[in-house]
């Protein structure tokens, strides 16, 4: 059979002018026979494992699930997936997989020869949602196989992807698994920033759901550095893994950011997808955009906060100062965003932001960028080109520009070692300078995706499983150097 380079299935979605106008998820995933025709167009490669695989952080077997998949054994192609990665419904929606998994797929690129190939990737991501949501809406019970109890009590501070995934493997260890987060629900930036629109809400209340079958504790609404103390945990606790993330937002220290009407992207976010401010004034808490607003930062969450903008009625400009090649967000969310009426400034840099005489935002003023090679090799640099400022007319500011550490957890703490950015340092083993304390996700690397979270969440129980059963740790602790890179 001939080699499908070209023909990949795109998923369906609602076409641009419904979706700008509803907070509902707007990409409808693959039809039956979408699914098993995508299936059809894999090629099941002998060394899968140094191709999607390997490029997959959490290393999921993907040839295995799609091969089931095709033979009509979707539970079986699901169990195939909980081995590496508890929440496919999830992964399978907001996984960058065209860097990831899809990258590496032949078809599209020979990571094994490093060459480009003349196709497009298998749509692994969109396989991959659609087994986890024939299992959430088929009403199917997944046997998870809990060994018998340990005796052993963890606390995992943070209900993000990193702690949920920490949670979900210990307990299958038989060890005794509670969780604790400062919000009222589950999720961490999965739920807060995260829009609904990508992410659909009952996914996650699906998921609440399956792992409280499963034994494990929530303990929501409590902010532990405030309402506990982290030494109160260690005291009741056998090992504790801290799983915070990066939840304080960040600006750029130009003019006019104190300025009514400028906001940073957790806090814009938040009060949207967590605190449903489009429901203002029966429901939500309230966010004044005004009739334009200007999304800064070329991330994932600048499109998030751009996709919110849209849906709010707002004009939406999205200023970047590099390319939309040089993006980290996904390309095809670019188009999404255009296709909604977003208007998008490329290589354009924020140098102030204008207020009127009651201190409220009128407008922001940049000045255009051109790449430059760097003389070290490294990735082009945006320089400034003379004379070319010019102000975007807007009535509010969203800073989506990174995130900052909350070190509330172990703020004070002086067992825990962190660095200069106030993230906590770990070995290799996801050890902190603490015996017994372990630290994964955005709060160890400072900010990356929520697969790179739950890969760390995975790991980060298998060693506090180790450290539970044998009670071994290093006696000359020391920290890894690239944390990112666990």
């Amino acid at each position: 059979m001939a080699i499908r380079w070209l023909d990949r299935n795109e998923t369906v979605l609602l076409p641009a002018q419904v979706r700008k106008n509803t907070f509902k998820e707007y990409d409808m995933g693959y039809t039956v026979n979408q699914l098993l025709d995508e299936c059809d167009r894999c090629i099941f490669c002998r060394d899968y494992d140094k191709r999607c695989k390997a490029g997959c952080p959490v290393n999921n077997d993907i040839p295995v699930f799609i091969d089931l998949v095709e033979k009509g054994k979707i539970v079986e192609a699901y169990k195939v997936l909980l081995k590496t990665n508890p929440f496919p419904a999830i992964t399978g929606r907001v996984c960058p997989q065209e860097r990831l998994c899809e990258g590496s797929c032949i078809l599209t690129y020979d990571t094994v020869k490093q060459k480009k190939n003349k196709g497009l990737p298998v749509g692994i991501g969109a396989i991959e949602r659609f087994i986890g949501d024939a299992i959430r809406l088929s009403g199917i019970e997944i046997d998870e196989e809990i060994k018998p109890d340990t005796g052993k009590k963890v606390a995992i501070i943070g209900a993000g992807p990193g702690g949920l995934t920490a949670a979900y493997y210990l307990r299958k260890e038989g060890h005794e698994v509670h969780v604790f987060d400062a919000l009222p629900q589950i999720g961490g930036v999965m739920a807060y920033g995260i829009p609904p629109e990508r992410l659909d809400r009952e996914v996650l209340k699906w998921e609440e759901q399956r792992l409280r079958k499963m034994g494990i504790k929530f303990h929501l609404g409590v902010l532990v550095g405030k309402s506990v103390t982290l030494y109160d945990l260690y005291k009741e606790f056998d090992a504790i893994i801290l799983a915070t993330g990066s939840g304080r937002g960040k600006m750029m220290g130009i003019p006019g950011e104190e300025l009514n009407g400028v906001y940073t992207a957790i806090e814009f976010l938040t009060r949207v997808n967590l605190l449903k401010a489009y429901e203002f004034p029966t429901a939500g808490t309230p966010v004044k955009l005004g009739k334009k607003t200007a999304v800064i930062g070329g991330g994932f969450t600048a499109v998030d906060c751009a996709l919110n903008a849209v849906r709010l009625g707002v004009e939406t400009h999205v200023v970047y100062r590099r390319t939309r090649e040089t993006s980290s967000a996904r390309d095809i969310e670019w188009d999404h965003l255009a296709e909604e009426g977003a208007i998008l400034h490329w290589l354009t840099q924020p140098i102030e932001i204008i207020g009127d005489e009651n201190g409220n935002v009128k407008g922001l003023k940049c000045i255009k960028m051109e790449l430059v090679p760097d003389p070290n090799g490294g990735r082009p640099k945006p320089k400034p080109i003379e004379g070319s400022e010019h102000i975007i007319e807007v009535d509010s500011v969203i800073f989506a520009v990174g995130q900052d550490a909350n070190p509330t957890a172990y703020e004070g703490v002086k067992e825990i070692q962190t660095n200069k950015w106030n993230n906590v340092d770990v070995d290799d083993h996801f050890r902190t300078s603490w015996k017994g304390v372990f630290a994964v996700g955005d709060l160890v690397n400072g900010g990356d995706t929520v697969v790179r979270a739950i890969a760390h969440g995975r790991k980060a129980a298998q060693y506090c499983h180790e450290y539970l059963t044998t009670g071994e740790w290093p006696e000359n602790w020391e920290a890894h150097p690239k944390p990112w890179t666990l």
